[in-house]
């Protein structure tokens, strides 16, 4: 059976990242990112895989068993947002286990939110700077 990961979804960036000429009542864009050919392709219960967005931060820990099938990046308003949905074969458990684990090293702080059977919630942010955060 396969197990999404809906992981990392709305990454906001609120310092540090700005766009060119972003003003309060603009609003979002999208940009789907492009899948360059080495990507898995659709494999058993797992999707097709797609790069990562551009500029997606590089020290944000990723389960290694993990595929990335879906990403945007959104802009506005100088803040910087990304969409990301993960998917893996492996069980809530393990995957929450990941998490909780390396986002409590190094520059971040996580809090489990709440957890169930086959889900879990989450939001983590950066010790540096508490308007990097995540859910």
């Amino acid at each position: 059976m396969s197990f999404r990961v809906i992981a990392l979804a709305g990454l906001v960036l609120l310092a540090g990242c700005t766009s060119g000429g972003g003003s309060a009542g603009a609003s979002p864009s999208t940009t789907l990112s492009p899948e360059p050919s080495p990507l898995a392709r659709p494999s058993g219960q797992l999707d097709a895989e797609v790069s990562m967005p551009p500029g997606f931060p590089s020290d944000v820990p990723i389960y290694t068993k993990a595929r990335l099938t879906a990403s945007a990046s959104f802009v506005s308003s100088g803040q910087v947002s990304w969409g990301m949905e993960w998917e893996t074969l492996d069980s809530v458990a393990k995957v929450k286990t990941f998490y909780s684990v390396k986002l409590n090293q190094g520059d971040w702080t996580i809090s489990v939110t709440g957890s169930g059977s086959n889900t879990f919630a989450a939001t983590f942010s950066r010790k540096s700077n508490s308007h990097v955060l995540g859910t």
